[in-house]
């Protein structure tokens, strides 16, 4: 018997598992795209961007980033670097460092290869969807919902950011 309680949801975002998966345990699919894609190229700008995003949100990757952060105090010659010097050369620099130390030899063979694929970058195109379901949500871009009454393009993202009031500020506060 079917009551609200057991109901199929409206939106299905369950992954498809027949097909052969290519993805890696460390990103899980998430959701369905809704029709077909358009694929697109990605500029160095947006490819150095997205690598960024993700090493600096991954969680497997926090163990590195300190590590880093380690690298650059150790390695300013004979000063201590400030917090927010060291917060903008992570920023700068990480993207560039991570994929030398991830392929060392000396710890080639301890690394996942989820983390050698995630050293590698992005792939030089994306794949774009006009909709796609996820957390029983579905979610269009802004050219297939005119002239429709409801709206649902918008997406956000809470996120944790190192932030500095003023270059005389010298507290380096987490903020969302």
């Amino acid at each position: 018997i079917e009551s609200r309680v057991n109901r199929h949801k409206r939106v299905s975002d369950e992954p498809n598992h027949s097909k052969a998966s290519n993805t890696t345990s460390m990103f899980p699919q998430q959701g369905n795209p809704v029709g077909g894609s358009t694929t697109f190229s990605l500029t160095p700008l947006e490819k150095t961007q997205a690598h960024r995003y993700v090493l600096l949100n991954c969680a497997a990757v926090k163990p590195f980033i300190d590590e880093f952060r380690q690298h650059i105090k150790r390695s300013s010659r004979g000063r201590r670097p400030s917090t927010i010097e060291v917060e903008r050369r992570v920023t700068k620099e990480l993207s560039d460092w991570f994929p030398k130390r991830i392929m060392n030899p000396d710890i080639a063979d301890t690394i996942s290869d989820d983390m050698k694929f995630l050293a590698q970058g992005p792939a030089p195109s994306a794949r774009r969807f006009t909709a796609y379901n996820v957390n029983g949500f579905k979610f269009w871009i802004l050219s297939r919902e005119q002239g429709l009454q409801t709206q649902n393009s918008g997406v956000f993202l809470i996120s944790n950011t190192s932030c500095i009031a003023s270059n005389a500020d010298r507290n380096v506060r987490q903020a969302d």
